[in-house]
């Protein structure tokens, strides 16, 4: 299926994460399972953007296109690329693994010259009309045409006025007719921000991103063309990012960025002084109730702290992204403590131990702090805590150089957008004179666990140095950032000794205690006689997983931690694997790797044994796709009538299921511990936990059942399309 109507149930069986992207994901869970206000949506997926990477625009792709859009027009009651009241999309990107600010997103794609003026009709208003037809076709010269930023930029410098927005596009415009010019045709301007969002997948900044995460470089990203709403509106519109907690310190409570008369490109880029959420609340305030509603309920489905993107237009709000949201180490830990310690969320203290990985904990060990007599130069929002130094640099190519080199490197931008990664990944801290804590410095630096402090005050960033309150810092001198305080002081001001955090101590408490008690809490359990493993059966178990802690591994192996960590360790040193801040990730030679062995393997059994074995498990596999596909179709008020069919025909498929595996393990041995996780997945089933039937995100009963699918196919010779 090259096009995925967001409203419409997945196809049965369809992982919706690595068919959809993280995005768009988001988005059905947000209108399928909660009935957020989420504009109407379709997505191209990212089988397309593979098929389009390697041969080009696929044989009706443009029929499916146009279909998608009859649908949003028919959900909004809008016309594409016309009429009196017209309808704009945005075209979005969107991996499975999430990489913020990595790819291109086009929004108002639709505009032509009659359509502005149909929204200076129906909006009475001729300013927004002038500002969205500017941002259209800023974006299009830009993301679509690939024109040079700084000359977009120059071009499209305005005053505040229709006049002086509709003289800047035709600026703008004119440039771009130097290169290929705008499409004049609204279809067209939707597959060539296709396109252009499919191609962003291979651009540097994506490139050094997925290097740096340990993610799968052949999965591709999904491109989401979604119906607009318009925070740039009038002044009851805007548009935020809000986190569910402080994704910086951890703490609790609602945490973001609000921009009135916006649209969301102005406030993650950091170009825009823009306000905390209690602008929202002061401006409207039944809207940040709403808000914080929705905050609630995303954080209890998705167990964890969220990242949701949302724009207010004329007074109602809309939902537009939700994630699981990128934090600093401390927050990590803080957040994992404290969901874990309320009686009413859903999380629980061996969970939480899991969630802490050995990494994090070492990056907290890594805080440090400033030297108690340095006083500061600077002052700035406190966006990812940590202390850093090192010499200043304001170019982000000079900045990788020199860290290349082994120096010690702080950049030091006005603000940051994806070209700057490659400099960002090199720094030892980060100072931008903009933005605010969900810009993109902010993102990208707790995530990386890069010491930042942004929107530093009366601070500007020049070629070659960084003028702060009046002193001018040359690039070479050394400074020190306090991410944790907001402070940037001159020289090396770094004091030894690590921090002491009380909720570190707890979880070690913790963690104990488990290891006294024992497995429980429905975690995969080692048994004591863990089984002998290989470097093979370590990384087609971590192929599968995608990106896994070593903990995971061992658990689906049913080995010991400590083998498991050596061999991920070794393979690392061989180049195989890539140890992240979240788990190992294969790469291309250690996929090289496995694809070798597997074909040994392959050649070592009886090709007529495993081909029965496959024959068996295919009778079985389109009987429980069948029962996914119903339950998860069935309309709510049907719901626990399908769940007890579902439960029923599960234990009946489990039943037959059993000699299948043992089948194929006779065959295979390293095969057999699919038969424990399949039990441990149905007594979570059992027990109630409907997430554990079909979780992409989780051990569930169809993630295990797709992995050993995954294992026959290779098994006996087949691909998955067969």
């Amino acid at each position: 299926m090259d096009v995925v109507c967001l409203a419409d149930p997945l196809p049965a069986g369809a992982d919706a994460t690595r068919l959809l992207g993280g995005k768009a994901a988001g988005l059905v869970t947000m209108t399928q399972e909660l009935g957020l206000p989420v504009p109407p949506a379709f997505t191209v997926t990212t089988e397309v953007c593979r098929r389009f990477l390697a041969e080009g625009w696929p044989a009706g792709l443009d029929d499916a296109v146009r279909a998608g859009l009859r649908r949003l027009e028919a959900a909004t009651g809008r016309t594409f690329g016309g009429g009196e009241r017209p309808l704009l999309v945005s075209v979005r990107s969107g991996a499975p693994v999430s990489m913020p600010g990595m790819m291109d997103t086009l929004l108002n794609v639709g505009m032509t010259p009659a359509v502005r003026e149909a929204l200076t009709r129906e909006s009475g208003d001729p300013r927004f009309a002038a500002d969205t037809w500017l941002r259209f076709v800023r974006g299009y010269a830009a993301i679509v045409l690939g024109l040079p930023e700084d000359e977009v930029n120059h071009a499209a410098m305005h005053d505040d006025t229709p006049e002086g927005l509709l003289a800047a596009a035709g600026r703008v415009c004119a440039l771009a007719d130097r290169f290929g010019g705008i499409p004049a045709d609204p279809f067209a301007q939707v597959t060539e921000a296709i396109r252009a969002v499919f191609r962003s997948w291979e651009c540097d900044r994506a490139r050094v991103f997925r290097e740096r995460e340990g993610i799968d470089g052949t999965l591709g990203t999904a491109a989401t063309v979604q119906a607009m709403v318009f925070g740039n509106l009038d002044e009851r519109s805007g548009t935020g990012v809000a986190f569910t907690r402080d994704p910086s310190t951890g703490a609790r409570g609602a945490f973001g960025d609000y921009l009135a008369r916006a649209q969301g490109e102005d406030v993650v880029a950091g170009t825009h002084a823009v306000s905390g959420l209690e602008a929202l609340r002061s401006q409207l305030p039944a809207v940040y109730d709403e808000l914080l509603r929705h905050l609630d309920r995303l954080e209890r489905h998705y167990r964890d702290m969220c990242d949701v993107e949302f724009t207010v237009m004329g007074g109602a709000l809309y939902i537009l992204q939700v994630r699981v949201g990128r934090r600093s180490p401390l927050a990590a830990v803080r957040i994992a403590v404290d969901m874990a310690e309320d009686p009413a969320f859903p999380l629980t203290r061996r969970e939480a131990v899991e969630r802490v990985g050995p990494e994090t904990l070492q990056a907290l060990a890594r805080l440090g702090g400033v030297d108690a007599a340095a006083a500061p130069i600077g002052r700035g929002l406190a966006v990812s805590p940590g202390v850093g130094a090192g010499v200043l640099c304001c170019d982000p190519d000079r900045a990788a150089s020199l860290a290349a080199q082994g120096v010690s490197v702080v950049l030091a931008r006005p603000e940051t957008s994806p070209a700057d990664v490659h400099g960002m990944v090199a720094a030892a801290g980060l100072v931008t004179t903009t933005g605010g804590v969900v810009s993109h410095a902010a993102v990208v630096a707790r995530g990386w666990a890069i010491p930042a402090v942004c929107s530093l005050q009366d601070a500007v960033v020049e070629e070659d140095a960084l003028v702060v309150g009046g002193r001018r810092i040359a690039e070479g001198e050394w400074v020190t950032v306090d991410g944790t305080r907001g402070l940037l002081f001159a020289g090396d001001c770094r004091a030894d000794g690590a921090a002491d955090i009380p909720e570190v101590r707890l979880l070690r408490q913790w963690a104990a205690e488990l290891a006294e008690a024992g497995p429980g809490d429905g975690v995969a359990a080692v048994p004591p006689g863990a089984r002998p493993v290989s470097r093979f059966d370590v990384l087609r178990a971590l192929g599968l997983k995608g990106l896994a802690a070593a903990e995971r591994v061992a658990a689906v192996l049913e080995a010991d931690v400590a083998a498991v960590e050596a061999e991920l360790r070794a393979a690392a040193g061989a180049g195989l694997v890539r140890e992240t801040p979240r788990g190992f990730a294969m790469l291309p030679a250690g996929r090289d790797a496995v694809l070798e062995a597997l074909a040994a393997e392959r050649a070592a059994i009886d090709p007529a044994a495993i081909d029965a074995a496959f024959t068996a498990f295919d009778v079985l596999d389109r009987e429980f796709k069948a029962l996914v596909s119903s339950w998860q179709q069935a309309a709510p008020a049907e719901a626990d009538a399908a769940w007890a069919a579902a439960l029923s025909g599960l234990e009946q498929l489990h039943a037959r299921l059993g000699p299948v595996v043992a089948q194929a393990a006779a065959l295979v041995p390293r095969l057999a511990p699919f038969a424990g996780r399949f039990e441990q997945a149905l007594a979570a089933v059992r027990a109630g936990d409907r997430s554990m039937l079909a979780s992409p995100l989780k051990e569930s009963y169809h993630t295990i059942w797709f992995e050993l699918h995954e294992e026959l196919i290779a098994l006996s010779g087949r691909r998955r399309e067969e």
